[in-house]
């Protein structure tokens, strides 16, 4: 893949040419580990190789084939309590290709890491033989992963890098399942990266940590190879642990480092090195400059927060590293919107723009009530009628982001949650969402990003939350050795599953948050503990001094991750789900949008397309198989129409409303998605799909 490179400015790094390569061998897994001075750039110490032959192990399937990774079951690993990195990564790319499920949903059939440049499913096992490069830049709590994939079949006539930053919190590999297949299947290099996040624990009870290439073991013998810590010395460790046994730090919340911020500085180094490791094995038919930001074409393509890392990085890119951005459901923190507005239909939306710590800390207080109105919703069975209408009955008061008294008294009790409901559409979700509210109260999450970008210690606890592994009665429990060591794979990035969210001021002692029993002794979901998040994204009169104190560390920690929407004139392709009640699209792709054209004063290149019938993840559990389609589609169909931009000049799409067809039938039993499901993307909408901005104004079709 390559470019029309007229519009880009001077190369700002040209790395070292070298006229010997990296040594190493030919065999497969051969490991060589790289010295400094070797034309590496300045951030990294050391890169440790290891060349894979497509046979017994390779870049896309680790060894696996794709046979292997629709299997339901994850590999075997020899001892489940020590893991090798091998096995390790075997797991976590299993986990990340998601093929081992049903393909009615078209993934691994329509789209998905089995699906060729030629848009159909790869023949054969599907391995990518080719080179791997793993490096961490700094130690602990600071550390950020890195790995660069070189395939075999490498183009380097026409060189290209995917920089796919990972989603989530997960681990350095799951960019491989999506944006990193794409590019290996292009021969595009790509760069992957944790964005200093990742699965990293610290278990404070047995004194556990995680090292940077997954295993796990004491802290004491970890050492410096540790990805995070607590940083709490031993005795403090020892105290915290009698006071609040069982609980573990981790690196989202509790590094103390606001990892968020760096998100866009990350990608940016994982192309950097990609490009110096390319220059490094210098082979024949590379460029004759060597590998640089004007012959070689960089595309940022990410999803969810990978998505906002693509972005964020196309925004901090000032000299020409990256050509284009794709992005999918990006969660972003967007700077204050000042004039852009949103309109679906003619109607403005409100409170468009808000951040993930805003929206999503009002959604966990008004979810177990909204929930009422969908009884057949996937989720609703976990939610505990009594208790749901006792949080109704808690919302109601001066609060218009809540429930109103005036409106409570109008509808009675039984109209409480069509009140909530309402309030999470003034609150910015779609009108459609009450089907999803359910399977997304996630109280967890708006809590874990205050702790993050207020640089919380694990001991401040804010709100009185903890994460623990818990038994059946939800109190805190000690991990397996073999949870502990499965975690690089199996977590998302929190606590290491089995681990919980825990409410440490339940009436009776700490206990797991979804079964927290308020000071009247009734059940509440940790009501309490919510309202205090909530009080920490919208300080205000009801606040405690403390929670000011807090909310003010919260405020500055969130300004240091806003996009303000100036791409510098890049090309640059999101795809979103209408759906999405996860990441809302009125809370990022939208306004964006509008941001974008005003920061590029109207000569924008940024397409949006809204899908609908789209939300945050493509599952297709009884309930969201007969109701929605798969983003990913969208995702992977992006990605072909920005390499027809830069290898063909052909124009990306204008932003436009892609209407889709759900499979429909019954929950458990939709028909297999065909292409008729999920048309293509048109190069021209019919006028009322198009989504304009005008005056500040994005406006959305209904």
């Amino acid at each position: 893949m390559t470019e029309d490179r007229h519009a880009r400015p001077p190369p700002q790094l040209v790395p070292l040419l070298l006229a010997v390569s990296l040594a190493t061998s030919a065999l497969p897994g051969a490991t060589a580990r790289a010295d400094r001075g070797s034309g590496l750039p300045s951030f990294v110490g050391s890169v440790t190789s290891r060349t894979y032959d497509g046979r017994d192990d390779d870049l896309l399937t680790a060894g696996l084939g794709f046979p292997r990774l629709r299997r339901a079951t994850a590999p075997a690993v020899a001892d489940p309590a020590r893991p090798t990195p091998a096995e390790l990564r075997r797991w976590a790319v299993w986990a990340a290709a998601g093929l081992s499920g049903s393909d009615a949903g078209g993934l691994g059939r329509l789209y998905g890491p089995n699906i060729g440049a030629d848009g159909r499913p790869v023949p054969g096992d599907g391995k990518v033989a080719g080179t791997q490069y793993t490096a961490t830049v700094g130690t602990g709590a600071r550390s950020v992963g890195f790995v660069v994939q070189v395939p075999a079949n490498f183009d380097r006539a026409r060189p290209c890098v995917v920089a796919a930053p990972a989603t989530g919190l997960a681990n350095v590999y799951n960019g491989v399942g999506g944006a990193g297949a794409w590019g290996l299947h292009h021969r595009c290099a790509v760069a992957l990266t944790d964005k200093g996040m990742g699965p990293a624990f610290h278990d404070l009870h047995s004194d556990t940590v995680m090292a940077t290439d997954g295993t796990t073991g004491p802290r004491p013998r970890t050492g410096p190879r540790a990805a995070f810590d607590s940083g709490l010395d031993d005795s403090a460790r020892r105290r915290y642990d009698a006071r609040r046994p069982y609980r573990v730090a981790f690196k989202q919340a509790h590094s103390r480092q606001n990892p968020q911020a760096g998100w866009g500085r990350d990608v940016l180094r994982s192309v950097e090195l990609a490009l110096a490791l390319l220059n490094r094995d210098w082979r024949e038919g590379a460029p004759a400059a060597g590998y640089t930001p004007a012959t070689t074409t960089v595309v940022a393509a990410g999803v969810s927060n990978g998505g906002g890392a693509a972005v964020a990085a196309g925004e901090e890119d000032r000299h020409g590293l990256i050509d284009a951005v794709v992005a999918s459901e990006p969660q972003l923190n967007l700077a204050p919107l000042r004039g852009v507005t949103v309109e679906q239909g003619g109607r403005r939306v409100p409170n468009a723009g808000l951040p993930l710590v805003r929206y999503a800390s009002l959604a966990s207080l008004l979810q177990p009530c909204a929930v009422l109105t969908e009884p057949s919703a996937p989720g609703y069975s976990s939610f505990d009628p009594r208790t749901a209408r006792r949080r109704c009955s808690d919302l109601v008061g001066d609060d218009p982001r809540l429930i109103l008294r005036s409106d409570a008294e109008r509808a009675g009790v039984r109209g409480l949650p069509t009140l909530a409901q309402q309030a999470l559409v003034r609150a910015g979700f779609q009108a459609r969402s009450a089907y999803l509210q359910a399977s997304h109260y996630d109280p967890q999450t708006p809590v874990s990003y205050e702790m993050s970008l207020a640089r919380a210690s694990v001991t401040d606890a804010l709100c009185g939350y903890s994460w623990a592994a818990a038994g059946a009665s939800g109190r805190p429990a000690p991990y397996t050795r073999a949870q502990l060591a499965a975690a690089y794979a199996t977590s998302g990035g929190r606590a290491p599953s089995p681990g919980t969210l825990v409410d440490d001021d339940s009436l009776g002692g700490p206990v797991a948050d979804r079964q927290s029993v308020g000071p009247d002794g009734t059940p509440d979901y940790n009501l309490d503990g919510e309202l205090c998040a909530y009080r920490l994204a919208f300080p205000g009169k009801a606040a405690t001094l403390k929670e000011r104190a807090w909310a003010r560390r919260v405020g500055q920690g969130l300004d240091a991750t806003r996009r303000a929407g100036d791409l510098h004139g890049k090309p640059a392709l999101i795809v979103h789900g209408r759906d999405d009640t996860r990441v809302p699209v009125s809370h990022a792709s939208r306004p964006y949008l509008g941001l974008n054209s005003r920061a590029e004063h109207g000569r924008s290149a940024l397409s949006y397309l809204e899908i609908t019938h789209a939300h945050h993840s493509d599952s297709t559990a009884p309930g969201y198989d007969n109701r929605y389609v798969p983003l990913g589609f969208y995702f992977q169909q992006a990605l072909d129409l920005m390499s027809a931009r830069l290898t063909e000049g052909r124009p990306l799409p204008p932003s436009q409303v892609v209407r889709t067809v759900p499979r429909g039938g019954e929950p458990g039993h939709a028909p297999a998605l065909t292409r008729a499901n999920v048309p293509p993307v048109p190069a021209s909408p019919a006028p009322g799909d198009r989504i304009r901005v005008r005056s500040g104004a994005v406006q959305v079709p209904d």
